[in-house]
C-alpha cells in the first residue's frame, strides 16, 4: 500500500527537513483549495502564510520544517515544493 504522502514530497526536501526540523524553510504548499480553513490549518501547525494563490490553489508560506512533516497526511495537502528565486535573463 502507497503511504498517504507518497509523492508530495520529494526526497531530497524530506531528508533536507529531517536533518534540521527547526531550521525555518520557504515553501510552496500545492493545496486542493486555497480557503480559510486550509489556511487556518496552516497557521495552527507553525507555518506563517505569506500569499494565497486562488487561481491554482497554492500558499506560500515559511515556517519550521517539522511544521509541514506534521501535515503531510492531510488529503487537502497535494504537494510541497522548495520556494527559491527565480531567475529570468
Amino acid at each position: 500500500m502507497t503511504p498517504p504522502d507518497a509523492g508530495k514530497l520529494s526526497d531530497t526536501l524530506r531528508r533536507s527537513i529531517e536533518m534540521a526540523p527547526q531550521q525555518p524553510i520557504d515553501l510552496i504548499l500545492r493545496v486542493q483549495a486555497a480557503d480559510d480553513k486550509t489556511q487556518a490549518c496552516l497557521e495552527a501547525a507553525g507555518l506563517t502564510v505569506r500569499y494565497r494563490l486562488t487561481l491554482v490553489p497554492q500558499f506560500i508560506v515559511t515556517g519550521p520544517g517539522h511544521a509541514i512533516l506534521s501535515l503531510m497526511d492531510e488529503e487537502w495537502l497535494v504537494g510541497v515544493e522548495a520556494d527559491g528565486p527565480v531567475h529570468i535573463w
